[in-house]
């Protein structure tokens, strides 16, 4: 059977917030309300539906959204993220600041204004270099 992912939802603090600041720094259009959700839509037809947490703030999990891009993508997301003076790091823990070389492509991260979210823009996958 073939599939393919048709969306996912995250949820977070504020997901209007986290929606307009995603879509933001893609340089994307605005994300749009759909009931309980602000959804964004990704160039491969994947939705990112953000919902606000309901359940209680001592509950919220960390979630994490990767975005593939392009080279030339990445420097105009990597410019918005220095412009807004925005914390970002090499890797996932956060513990190195600045951006990573992995497998030949360059990646970064970056939290949503909610603290809950990180957001990753990477230009290669990761674990093959030949892609």
């Amino acid at each position: 059977m073939a599939s393919e992912l048709n969306h996912v939802i995250i949820h977070c603090k504020d997901r209007r917030e986290t929606g307009r600041f995603v879509a933001d720094l893609l340089g994307t259009e605005p994300p749009v309300e759909f009931g309980p959700f602000t959804q964004l839509s990704t160039s491969n037809s994947v939705g990112i539906d953000f919902a606000d947490h309901i359940i209680g703030a001592d509950a919220l999990n960390l979630a994490h959204i990767a975005f593939l891009i392009t080279e030339d993508e990445f420097d105009a997301t990597y410019a918005r993220i220095t412009e807004r003076s925005l914390t970002h790091w090499a890797d996932p823990g956060r513990t190195t600041l600045g951006i990573n070389h992995y497998d030949g492509g360059r990646g970064v991260y970056v939290m949503d204004p909610g603290g809950t979210v990180a957001v990753e823009f990477l230009t290669k996958p990761y674990g093959n270099p030949a892609k």
